[in-house]
């Protein structure tokens, strides 16, 4: 295969990954639509909620979705690096740096977006959660490695 190709190759659960973000940035996925949604699914499993209930349920639904997505965009950016830049070891701060200036691009530029987006607000709060998710899911793969290389 030649060397492109295999490159996208590495890189393409990462760029999958970037436009399903892409797509929950937009109208779609905003609080007013989702809500509906999460709302069906708790009046299924746990019968009716009063209202501030669901808001507070809702709220720590959307964000716990920020920092799992962007987690899991860390984790997709540091193997792609990994596989780009191969190296003997497992794990680099390098590819762990690398995969953390992206996922911040990515965030960044999201907020953006939605700042455009009439039913979206942006807020570096958000970036600053979805960062943290990138964070905790790096620091679980250098353990993950890091247990793995002991086992071996």
């Amino acid at each position: 295969m030649p060397a492109p190709a295999r490159a996208l190759t590495f890189w393409l659960p990462t760029l999958l990954w970037l436009l399903l973000l892409a797509w929950f940035s937009t109208d779609t996925f905003s609080a007013e639509h989702t809500g509906g949604i999460l709302l069906r699914i708790i009046h299924a499993v746990y019968g009716p909620v009063s209202q501030p209930a669901f808001q507070e349920i809702h709220f720590y639904v959307r964000k716990s979705a920020h920092f799992l997505a962007y987690g899991m965009l860390s984790a997709f950016a540091f193997f792609s690096w990994r596989a780009t830049l191969a190296s003997a070891v497992r794990w680099s701060l390098r590819w762990s740096v690398l995969a953390l200036g992206l996922t911040l691009l990515a965030a960044s530029l999201d907020e953006f977006h939605q700042s455009f987006v009439a039913s979206r607000g942006s807020s570096w709060h958000d970036v600053a959660l979805d960062m943290t998710g990138a964070f905790v899911f790096q620091i679980a793969i250098a353990a993950w490695l890091s247990v793995r290389k002991r086992r071996a």
